[in-house]
């Protein structure tokens, strides 16, 4: 079985994680929200500008599949399959959130065979992940 692997970091904090190829974006992105230890409960896209996502060329939005507000040339994320996205040093930025704007750099570093497995793979993960909701003080 193909699998890609991915690095995913957001300041001090990395994952590597590892899917099956024929895998969708979506899947990733939950996989990358486990990994951090965030809720699931906001919109999300994948976006070849790393710095500045609203110039990207290539784009994967939730949006697109639940029909909200996006380009007419974005492509969602549930139909579409990682490998048709990612080959090795390939990089995307996940931004989570739209309101917090959590930004996370996904690489690929590579593809593997193994044997078959149905769910995606954390491997590793260093560093303090950082909180969704954290206190402030006022």
């Amino acid at each position: 079985m193909k699998t890609l692997l991915f690095k995913v970091e957001h300041g001090g904090w990395s994952a590597e994680l590892q899917l099956p190829a024929n895998e969708s974006l979506e899947e990733l992105a939950n996989a990358i929200i486990k990994a951090v230890g965030f809720d699931m409960d906001h919109c999300y896209g994948f976006y070849n500008n790393l710095k500045r996502y609203f110039d990207s060329t290539e784009e994967y939005t939730l949006f697109a599949d639940i029909g909200e507000d996006c380009k007419a040339s974005d492509t969602g994320v549930q139909g579409t399959g990682i490998a048709g996205v990612f080959q090795p040093k390939k990089k995307m930025l996940f931004l989570f959130d739209y309101g917090d704007d959590w930004m996370f750099t996904v690489t690929c570093t590579g593809e593997t065979d193994s044997k078959p497995f149905k769910r995606p793979k954390i491997l590793s993960t260093v560093g303090e992940p950082p909180e969704q909701y954290p206190d402030y003080e006022e």
